[in-house]
């Protein structure tokens, strides 16, 4: 990845300097040591790398609001507020009275936006130009970029390195969006966005209240820690109110606006992700489970994403919910503790640099899960693989597979699968039935390309799960071929999975006027069942079974 033409290397060195001499659960010192230049001082926190606690715990940096002019906060206990690199004072604020902060002056950042359309490993050369051949047949010039890092934790080293196939590269955010969607309306791929930063955003941050009457103003980055263990703050800005543990920082975001980033212990950020993730009320061992499927997404994405914003990941879906501790649950957090530091890994790289499972899930396979690369394409992960939901009733006829010629049998039999429960909203999405009338799946087909009126539809290729992921669209001008479960399940006004058989019912003509379908599973089915993993914890199964049930060939490690 081209980096940002700002000292880089410097500022990692002073990450470097900083993290050796902190003493307290701080990010940064908060002694001057004489003046450092914009780029050194906010560079610090554009690293992708975390510091740790003194239990040798990492700290997260999380983006919990932006796009804001202005911030307010309070705490139970006093707080130390400075701007990491300038030699004035630091302030000590009495927590209990509403301290203010505001941004002015700010000037956005410069970018290059990226839409990915697949991931490959950082030794997998040949695939990445195989993957940039293939985006060239379909019109498109596509560019690698390398992200992520080699970071340690518990005296283990981690590569969380992967090469970013990306396309466009323009200097609009909305232009780049709107070929994201043109890409997952045509070819059903499930993109994201790279930002490559190029010049940082910048502002001038006004710090009033806290019992102090005058008002300070720090230039680029804010600090705000507390002074006794286990203070919290309740953050109140014109997007809502939230509270919070840890420390902040305030910071321009990438349009010179005010941003909120929590420097957080992991051990509670994935508290505070857990509960979005799945029902509170399911059995512990599962949550368990999802607690260290988490974790393991938390840290796999160190140096990933975010790459133009100064947090390692936000508090949206994109990210994983997080709403910090009013968002936590008594069971869940009990969950995360019984884990704590627990990690999934590849175990064939447990001999190198260890390399953390990619713990994709979905919310009920249907009964047999999917291959990651039939989905997304790209690397095929052994701990990836489509196998039966079996949960003690055999695969029966279904051991090599469901395909064309067994998937009507498979949606119609009452197969003894995990996810086949009553329980956890099995019994509406474990097997469905939906109808969608033409002019829905032809004003979808208009948006991918105009083909005329559709006349039939041909299903190619289906996957090891039954899904369908390749089909053919016949129109009255010519065809069009969907690859990807997504592109398909869309075509269709959203349906709940593409394992299906469909009924087409014809007017007089000849032309499709309805679509019946009978379907199985809700989502991707790429990983760990989430129904599945429910049932299995009601079945007394622990959380280490589960997880080697829904991802094989994984070596589970505590870190810390």
């Amino acid at each position: 990845m081209e980096r940002s033409p700002l000292k880089y290397i410097k500022a990692v060195f002073w990450l470097v300097m900083v993290a050796l001499c902190i003493a307290a659960p701080l990010v940064l010192s908060a002694d001057g040591g004489g003046e450092l230049t914009t780029a050194d001082r906010v560079a610090l926190l554009y690293a992708p790398q975390f510091n740790f606690t003194r239990g040798g715990e990492p700290l997260i940096h999380v983006g919990v609001f932006d796009e804001v002019t202005k911030a307010e906060f309070t705490s139970d206990g006093p707080l130390r507020v400075f701007s990491p690199g300038v030699p004035d004072p630091v302030l000590l604020l009495n927590g209990r009275k509403p301290v203010k902060v505001s941004i002015g002056a700010g000037k956005a950042g410069r970018y290059r936006y990226w839409v990915v359309v697949g991931r490959r490993g950082i030794d997998q050369s040949d695939a990445t130009n195989a993957a940039i051949d293939a985006w060239a047949d379909r019109g498109y010039l596509a560019t690698p970029h390398e992200v992520g890092a080699l970071f340690a934790v518990g005296g283990r080293r981690f590569d969380s390195r992967v090469v970013l196939i990306g396309l466009g590269g323009y200097d609009s955010y909305k232009e780049a969006a709107r070929l994201a969607e043109r890409i997952e309306d045509r070819f059903g791929v499930e993109t994201e966005m790279h930002t490559e930063l190029l010049d940082y955003p910048s502002g001038k941050l006004t710090v009033s209240g806290g019992g102090r009457r005058q008002k300070q103003t720090w230039p680029d980055v804010v600090w705000v820690a507390p002074e006794e263990p286990g203070q919290t703050f309740t953050i109140k800005t014109p997007k809502g109110k939230r509270r919070f543990s840890g420390q902040l920082f305030f910071i321009a975001d990438q349009e010179g606006k005010l941003a909120v980033v929590n420097a957080v212990p992991i051990e509670t950020l994935v508290k505070g992700v857990v509960p979005s993730e799945v029902y509170t009320s399911a059995p512990i061992e599962s949550l368990k489970a999802q607690a260290v499927a988490a974790r393991g997404h938390i840290l796999g994405a160190v140096g990933v994403r975010h790459l133009g914003d100064p947090f390692l990941k936000c508090s949206e879906v994109h990210c994983q919910v997080y709403s910090g501790l009013s968002n936590e649950h008594p069971r869940t957090n009990r969950a995360v503790e019984e884990t704590r530091g627990v990690v999934m890994f590849e175990a064939s790289s447990l001999k190198g640099d260890w390399r953390i499972v990619d713990a994709r899930y979905s919310s009920n396979c249907g009964g047999h899960t999917e291959d990651n690369d039939l989905v997304w394409g790209g690397e095929a992960a052994p701990y990836l693989r489509g196998r039966m939901d079996v949960g003690g009733g055999g695969s029966g006829n279904f051991a090599g597979g469901i395909n064309e010629r067994n998937i009507s049998q498979w949606l119609t039999r009452d197969v003894q699968a995990w996810c086949n429960t009553d329980k956890y909203g099995g019994n509406r999405t474990f097997r469905w039935e939906k109808t969608v009338d033409i002019d829905t799946v032809q004003a979808k087909l208009n948006r991918i390309q105009d083909i005329g009126r559709l006349k039939d539809v041909a299903i190619l290729a289906r996957g090891v799960s039954g899904r369908i992921i390749r089909m053919r669209i016949d129109g009255e001008f010519g065809s069009v071929e969907l690859d990807r479960e997504l592109a398909i399940r869309r075509l269709f006004g959203g349906l709940r999975s593409s394992m299906f058989v469909m009924t087409v019912t014809r007017d007089d003509r000849g032309f499709p006027k309805r679509f019946d379908f009978k379907g199985g599973g809700f989502g991707h089915g790429s990983g760990m069942c989430q129904t599945g993993a429910m049932n299995m914890g009601l079945r007394k199964y622990n959380y280490r079974k589960i997880l080697q049930h829904y991802y094989k060939g994984i070596a589970l490690e505590t870190l810390y």
